[in-house]
Protein backbone atom coordinates (compact mmCIF):
# COMPACT_ATOMS: atom_id res chain seq x y z
CA UNK A 1 0.00 0.00 0.00
CA UNK A 2 1.32 3.43 -0.91
CA UNK A 3 1.90 5.87 1.92
CA UNK A 4 3.53 9.22 2.66
CA UNK A 5 7.19 9.17 3.64
CA UNK A 6 9.52 11.86 5.01
CA UNK A 7 13.28 11.99 5.56
CA UNK A 8 15.72 14.49 7.04
CA UNK A 9 19.08 13.70 5.39
CA UNK A 10 20.81 16.92 6.49
CA UNK A 11 22.30 17.89 3.11
CA UNK A 12 20.50 17.13 -0.16
CA UNK A 13 22.76 18.31 -2.94
CA UNK A 14 24.32 16.98 -6.13
CA UNK A 15 23.76 13.32 -6.94
CA UNK A 16 21.83 12.75 -3.70
CA UNK A 17 19.11 15.13 -4.87
CA UNK A 18 19.14 13.43 -8.29
CA UNK A 19 18.53 10.04 -6.67
CA UNK A 20 15.64 11.29 -4.55
CA UNK A 21 13.95 12.98 -7.50
CA UNK A 22 14.32 9.87 -9.63
CA UNK A 23 12.33 7.91 -7.01
CA UNK A 24 9.48 10.42 -6.82
CA UNK A 25 10.68 12.38 -3.79
CA UNK A 26 10.50 16.14 -3.45
CA UNK A 27 11.44 19.01 -1.21
CA UNK A 28 9.17 20.73 1.30
CA UNK A 29 10.96 23.22 3.51
CA UNK A 30 14.09 21.44 4.77
CA UNK A 31 12.47 18.00 4.47
CA UNK A 32 12.36 15.64 1.51
CA UNK A 33 9.15 13.63 1.07
CA UNK A 34 7.05 11.54 -1.24
CA UNK A 35 3.31 11.16 -1.42
CA UNK A 36 0.83 9.47 -3.73
CA UNK A 37 -2.42 11.02 -2.51
CA UNK A 38 -3.58 14.54 -1.83
CA UNK A 39 -6.67 16.09 -0.28
CA UNK A 40 -6.11 19.77 -1.03
CA UNK A 41 -9.69 20.91 -1.32
CA UNK A 42 -12.74 21.34 0.85
CA UNK A 43 -14.63 18.42 -0.64
CA UNK A 44 -12.98 15.93 1.72
CA UNK A 45 -11.91 13.63 -1.12
CA UNK A 46 -8.49 12.03 -1.49
CA UNK A 47 -6.95 12.30 -4.94
CA UNK A 48 -4.18 10.26 -6.51
CA UNK A 49 -1.14 12.27 -7.55
CA UNK A 50 1.82 11.38 -9.76
CA UNK A 51 5.26 12.95 -10.09
CA UNK A 52 6.37 14.50 -13.39
CA UNK A 53 9.64 15.18 -15.12
CA UNK A 54 10.64 16.71 -18.45
CA UNK A 55 13.33 15.15 -20.64
CA UNK A 56 15.04 18.42 -21.46
CA UNK A 57 16.69 17.39 -24.75
CA UNK A 58 13.30 16.27 -26.11
CA UNK A 59 11.37 19.42 -25.23
CA UNK A 60 10.06 21.35 -28.21
CA UNK A 61 8.17 24.34 -26.80
CA UNK A 62 4.85 24.75 -28.57
CA UNK A 63 2.63 27.65 -29.53
CA UNK A 64 1.81 28.63 -25.93
CA UNK A 65 5.48 28.96 -25.06
CA UNK A 66 6.17 30.99 -28.20
CA UNK A 67 3.27 33.34 -27.40
CA UNK A 68 4.62 33.82 -23.86
CA UNK A 69 8.06 34.68 -25.17
CA UNK A 70 6.54 37.26 -27.50
CA UNK A 71 4.21 38.67 -24.83
CA UNK A 72 7.02 39.05 -22.29
CA UNK A 73 9.87 40.04 -24.60
CA UNK A 74 10.11 43.45 -22.92
CA UNK A 75 11.01 41.92 -19.55
CA UNK A 76 14.52 41.07 -18.39
CA UNK A 77 15.35 37.65 -16.93
CA UNK A 78 18.34 36.88 -14.72
CA UNK A 79 19.57 33.91 -12.70
CA UNK A 80 21.40 34.06 -9.36
CA UNK A 81 22.20 31.96 -6.33
CA UNK A 82 19.21 32.13 -4.00
CA UNK A 83 19.15 34.58 -1.13
CA UNK A 84 16.09 35.98 0.59
CA UNK A 85 15.73 39.74 0.14
CA UNK A 86 13.12 42.22 1.31
CA UNK A 87 12.17 42.79 -2.34
CA UNK A 88 11.56 39.08 -2.93
CA UNK A 89 9.63 38.69 0.32
CA UNK A 90 7.40 41.65 -0.56
CA UNK A 91 6.65 40.12 -3.97
CA UNK A 92 5.68 36.83 -2.34
CA UNK A 93 3.33 38.56 0.10
CA UNK A 94 1.56 40.29 -2.81
CA UNK A 95 1.31 36.99 -4.67
CA UNK A 96 0.04 35.02 -1.64
CA UNK A 97 -2.67 37.61 -0.98
CA UNK A 98 -3.93 37.35 -4.56
CA UNK A 99 -4.32 33.59 -5.09
CA UNK A 100 -7.53 31.68 -4.44
CA UNK A 101 -5.91 28.74 -2.67
CA UNK A 102 -4.47 28.87 0.85
CA UNK A 103 -0.90 30.17 0.74
CA UNK A 104 1.49 31.09 3.54
CA UNK A 105 2.53 34.72 3.11
CA UNK A 106 5.94 34.21 4.74
CA UNK A 107 8.54 32.92 2.29
CA UNK A 108 11.07 32.01 4.99
CA UNK A 109 8.49 29.76 6.65
CA UNK A 110 7.89 27.95 3.36
CA UNK A 111 11.53 27.48 2.40
CA UNK A 112 13.24 27.13 5.82
CA UNK A 113 16.63 26.61 4.13
CA UNK A 114 17.30 30.23 3.22
CA UNK A 115 21.08 29.90 3.55
CA UNK A 116 21.55 27.09 0.99
CA UNK A 117 22.83 24.83 3.75
CA UNK A 118 20.65 21.85 2.81
CA UNK A 119 19.83 22.48 -0.86
CA UNK A 120 21.73 24.18 -3.67
CA UNK A 121 19.10 26.74 -4.66
CA UNK A 122 18.90 29.29 -7.46
CA UNK A 123 16.49 32.11 -8.23
CA UNK A 124 15.14 33.27 -11.56
CA UNK A 125 14.09 36.92 -11.53
CA UNK A 126 11.78 38.59 -14.04
CA UNK A 127 11.86 42.40 -14.09
CA UNK A 128 9.94 45.12 -15.86
CA UNK A 129 12.11 48.25 -16.10
CA UNK A 130 13.94 47.16 -12.96
CA UNK A 131 10.84 46.23 -10.97
CA UNK A 132 10.74 42.63 -9.72
CA UNK A 133 7.49 41.18 -11.09
CA UNK A 134 8.18 37.44 -11.02
CA UNK A 135 10.50 34.95 -9.34
CA UNK A 136 11.06 31.21 -9.56
CA UNK A 137 13.05 29.10 -7.11
CA UNK A 138 14.76 25.86 -8.11
CA UNK A 139 17.07 23.34 -6.45
CA UNK A 140 20.04 22.12 -8.45
CA UNK A 141 21.44 18.59 -8.51
CA UNK A 142 24.11 17.19 -10.82
CA UNK A 143 21.80 16.01 -13.59
CA UNK A 144 18.47 17.55 -12.57
CA UNK A 145 16.63 20.50 -11.13
CA UNK A 146 13.42 20.59 -9.12
CA UNK A 147 11.14 23.58 -9.45
CA UNK A 148 10.11 24.70 -5.96
CA UNK A 149 7.94 27.78 -6.28
CA UNK A 150 6.93 30.42 -8.83
CA UNK A 151 5.49 33.75 -7.72
CA UNK A 152 4.48 36.91 -9.54
CA UNK A 153 2.99 40.36 -9.10
CA UNK A 154 -0.82 40.03 -9.45
CA UNK A 155 -0.84 43.20 -11.57
CA UNK A 156 0.89 41.12 -14.27
CA UNK A 157 -1.51 38.20 -14.21
CA UNK A 158 -2.28 38.50 -17.94
CA UNK A 159 1.38 37.74 -18.67
CA UNK A 160 1.07 34.15 -17.33
CA UNK A 161 4.31 34.50 -15.41
CA UNK A 162 3.80 31.16 -13.65
CA UNK A 163 4.04 29.34 -16.98
CA UNK A 164 6.70 31.76 -18.17
CA UNK A 165 8.89 30.82 -15.19
CA UNK A 166 8.48 27.13 -16.02
CA UNK A 167 9.79 27.99 -19.46
CA UNK A 168 12.70 29.95 -17.94
CA UNK A 169 13.60 26.98 -15.72
CA UNK A 170 13.66 24.82 -18.82
CA UNK A 171 16.04 27.34 -20.42
CA UNK A 172 18.22 27.17 -17.30
CA UNK A 173 18.51 23.42 -17.89
CA UNK A 174 19.42 23.92 -21.54
CA UNK A 175 22.08 26.51 -20.67
CA UNK A 176 23.67 24.24 -18.05
CA UNK A 177 23.29 20.89 -19.89
CA UNK A 178 20.92 19.47 -17.27
CA UNK A 179 19.00 16.42 -18.58
CA UNK A 180 16.00 16.37 -16.23
CA UNK A 181 13.60 19.00 -14.93
CA UNK A 182 11.16 17.91 -12.21
CA UNK A 183 8.20 20.32 -11.86
CA UNK A 184 6.41 18.51 -9.01
CA UNK A 185 3.30 16.39 -8.81
CA UNK A 186 0.30 16.20 -11.08
CA UNK A 187 -3.30 15.34 -10.30
CA UNK A 188 -5.08 13.84 -13.34
CA UNK A 189 -8.51 14.47 -11.80
CA UNK A 190 -8.14 18.21 -11.27
CA UNK A 191 -7.28 20.93 -13.82
CA UNK A 192 -5.45 23.00 -11.18
CA UNK A 193 -2.29 20.98 -11.93
CA UNK A 194 -2.63 20.61 -15.69
CA UNK A 195 -0.55 23.73 -16.41
CA UNK A 196 2.52 21.57 -15.72
CA UNK A 197 1.89 19.80 -19.02
CA UNK A 198 2.04 22.89 -21.21
CA UNK A 199 5.81 22.80 -21.84
CA UNK A 200 5.69 19.68 -24.04
CA UNK A 201 3.55 16.62 -23.30
CA UNK A 202 5.64 14.52 -25.68
CA UNK A 203 8.74 15.22 -23.54
CA UNK A 204 6.95 14.61 -20.23
CA UNK A 205 7.36 11.45 -18.16
CA UNK A 206 5.29 10.24 -15.21
CA UNK A 207 6.58 8.18 -12.31
CA UNK A 208 4.57 5.02 -11.58
CA UNK A 209 5.67 3.91 -8.09
CA UNK A 210 4.02 0.50 -8.26
CA UNK A 211 6.43 -0.49 -11.03
CA UNK A 212 9.23 1.94 -10.10
CA UNK A 213 9.27 3.24 -13.68
CA UNK A 214 9.14 6.55 -15.49
CA UNK A 215 6.88 6.28 -18.54
CA UNK A 216 5.95 8.72 -21.29
CA UNK A 217 2.82 10.74 -20.62
CA UNK A 218 0.83 9.11 -23.44
CA UNK A 219 1.81 5.65 -22.16
CA UNK A 220 0.80 6.70 -18.65
CA UNK A 221 -2.63 7.82 -19.86
CA UNK A 222 -3.20 4.54 -21.71
CA UNK A 223 -1.89 2.26 -18.93
CA UNK A 224 -2.84 4.01 -15.71
CA UNK A 225 -5.90 6.03 -16.62
CA UNK A 226 -7.32 3.60 -19.16
CA UNK A 227 -7.90 6.21 -21.87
Amino acid sequence: MLSDQFEFPGRIKGTLLDKYLEKGWYRTGCVIFTTHYLAPFDDGNKYRVYWLRYIVKNVQPGSTAKKLLQLNKGFTVSYRRFSLTAELDALHKRYAASVKFAACNDLETILVDIGNDIYDSYLIEVRDNGKLIGAGLLDLGNSSIEGIINIYDPDYKKHSLGKYLILMKYRFCVAHNIPYYYPGYYMPEHPLFHYKLFLDIAATEVYVPESNLWVGYDTFVAMELGH
